[in-house]
C-alpha cells in the first residue's frame, strides 16, 4: 500500500477551540484509495458527543432511581424502628429528665431522615408528589438548618424570612429540594466564601410585574429569594442555566440537574422564577409560588392526647424489631394485640377465628406473601374487615390501588405513633 506523504492515518478526535471561544470536538477519519492513497474526512460530532452525555447521564439516573426504590424499603423499617423506640422510651420517663430531648432529637432527627428518602424516590420518580396547603417558612427555616451542616463556614447564612407567609398549594419535600438545591448552586459559585442570603416574604404582583412572567396572573404569591455574592454569570450561560445537563462545573463536580429540577418543580407548583446576575457581582434567585385561599396543614405537635380504644388487632411484619415497636404502642393505646412475622401463619390463625379480630394491620413486603396479597386472602374469609397497609416503598401498589382492592388505610413508613393511632382509631370508627 502506498503511504501518504502524511503518513499512516488513525481515528482521532480532538478538541478544537474555535475564533468565537465556543468548543468543537472534531472527529478525523482516514480514507484509503484503492490507489493506497490516503485522504482525511473530517466530521464535527459536537452535537453527537453531547446527545450521548445526555443519554449517559439518563441512565444514571434511571441506576439510582432503582438503588432508590431498592433500598427505601430497608431503610424505612430501620428508621421506624428508630423512631419507634425512642418514641416508646420518651413515654417512660418524665419530662424533666434530661434524656428526653435526646430522644426527642432522636426522633426528629428519624423523621427528618424519612423526608431526604422520600425526596430521593420523588426525584427518581419512586413516589408521587402530594401537594398540600402549605405555610413553607417552616420548611425553609428547618431546610436551613440541615444545609448549615454542609456549606462550609467560610459563607455566612443569612435569612430573612417571614413566618407568616400565606398559604400555597405544596408537597413540602419538593420545596425542600428547591431550597437544597439553590443553595448548593450558591455554595459552588463561591469557593472562596461568601455571603448567602435566603428570603422569604408575602408579595403582590400587578400587571407590569407579570409582564415579565408570561405564565403568571397578578395576584398574591409567596416570594422565596437565595442570593449569592459569587463569582455571578454572563447573559449567555444565564439564557442556558435551566437546560437539561448543562453545568459550568468541572467532571464529578456536578450533573447539570440541579436548576432543571428546580424548574421543573416550580413550574409544576403553577408558579415562576427569574434570575439576575452580573459577572463579579452575585446571582439571586427569585421564585413565586400562588397563594391559595385555604388554612395550612400544620404538623400534629407529639404531646399531643392520642385516641384509644379497646380492640383486637392482628399485626403482621416480618421485622421482630418491628412487631416489637407496633405492639407496644398499640397495647399502650389500649389495643389487644395479636402479632405474626409469617404472613402465612397469621393466615392460619385468621382462618380459625375470623371473628376474633377487628382490624388487621399488615406490612407489605413479606417473604411467602405478599401485604396486599394476604388482605385479599383475609377478605375471601371475612369481606367486612378493616385492613391498614404499611409499606416502605413498593412500586407495585399505591393508595389508589390499595383503595381500589378493599384496604381502608394505606400508610408509608416510618409511621410515628400520631399517625398510627389515628389511622386505627379512623378505620375502626369507619367500621
Amino acid at each position: 500500500m502506498k503511504k501518504s506523504k502524511f503518513g499512516k492515518f488513525r481515528h482521532r478526535t480532538f478538541k478544537v477551540n474555535c475564533k468565537d471561544e465556543s468548543e468543537k470536538i472534531i472527529h478525523f477519519k482516514p480514507v484509503t484509495l484503492e490507489t493506497g492513497n490516503q485522504f482525511v474526512i473530517y466530521e464535527d460530532i459536537t452535537n453527537q458527543e453531547q446527545l450521548e452525555n445526555q443519554l449517559r447521564q439518563a441512565q444514571k439516573m434511571e441506576s439510582i432511581g432503582t438503588l432508590a426504590g431498592g433500598i427505601a424499603h430497608d431503610f424505612n423499617n430501620i428508621l421506624g424502628i428508630i423512631l419507634g423506640n425512642a418514641e416508646l422510651a420518651m413515654d417512660d420517663i418524665y419530662e424533666e429528665n434530661p434524656a428526653r430531648l435526646n430522644l426527642q432529637e432522636i426522633r426528629t432527627a428519624s423523621l427528618r431522615a424519612k423526608d431526604v428518602v422520600r425526596q430521593l424516590l420523588s426525584f427518581a420518580r419512586k413516589t408521587a408528589v402530594e401537594k398540600k396547603p402549605t405555610n413553607i417558612a417552616p420548611i425553609i427555616i428547618e431546610s436551613l438548618k440541615l444545609l448549615r451542616a454542609s456549606i462550609p463556614t467560610s459563607i455566612e447564612i443569612r435569612r430573612n424570612i417571614t413566618k407568616e407567609v400565606h398559604t400555597i398549594l405544596a408537597d413540602p419535600t419538593q420545596i425542600n429540594q428547591v431550597l437544597i438545591n439553590l443553595c448548593t448552586n450558591a455554595n459552588h459559585a463561591m469557593p472562596g466564601g461568601g455571603i448567602l442570603e435566603v428570603g422569604l416574604k408575602n408579595v403582590e404582583l400587578d400587571e407590569d410585574a407579570t409582564a415579565q412572567h408570561s405564565d403568571l396572573d397578578p395576584g398574591p404569591y409567596v416570594h422565596l429569594t437565595v442570593t449569592d455574592t459569587g463569582q455571578g454569570m454572563d447573559p449567555e450561560i444565564k439564557d442556558r442555566i435551566f437546560d437539561p445537563y448543562f453545568t459550568t462545573k468541572d467532571v464529578g463536580k456536578g450533573t447539570g440537574l440541579g436548576l432543571s429540577v428546580v424548574h421543573g418543580i416550580v413550574k409544576n407548583h403553577g408558579g415562576g422564577i427569574s434570575v439576575n446576575s452580573e459577572l463579579g457581582k452575585g446571582t439571586t434567585f427569585g421564585i413565586y409560588f400562588p397563594v391559595i385561599e385555604t388554612e395550612a396543614v400544620t404538623e400534629t405537635e407529639t404531646d399531643e392526647k392520642l385516641p384509644t380504644g379497646n380492640e383486637r388487632i392482628l399485626f403482621v411484619d416480618d421485622e421482630e424489631s418491628m412487631v416489637y415497636v407496633a405492639r407496644n404502642r398499640l397495647e399502650r393505646l389500649g389495643y389487644q394485640v395479636v402479632a405474626e412475622t409469617s404472613p402465612v401463619e397469621a393466615l392460619k390463625l385468621f382462618r380459625d377465628i375470623p371473628d376474633q379480630f377487628d382490624l388487621v394491620i399488615t406490612d407489605m413486603s413479606m417473604p411467602q406473601m405478599t401485604g396486599d396479597r394476604f388482605v385479599q386472602e383475609i377478605l375471601k374469609i371475612r369481606p367486612d374487615i378493616p385492613t391498614i397497609l404499611c409499606t416502605g416503598c413498593s412500586e407495585k401498589i399505591d393508595k389508589q390501588k390499595a383503595k381500589e382492592m378493599g384496604i381502608r388505610q394505606y400508610i408509608e413508613k416510618p409511621i410515628n405513633r400520631s399517625v398510627l393511632a389515628k389511622s386505627v382509631r379512623n378505620v375502626l370508627d369507619e367500621k
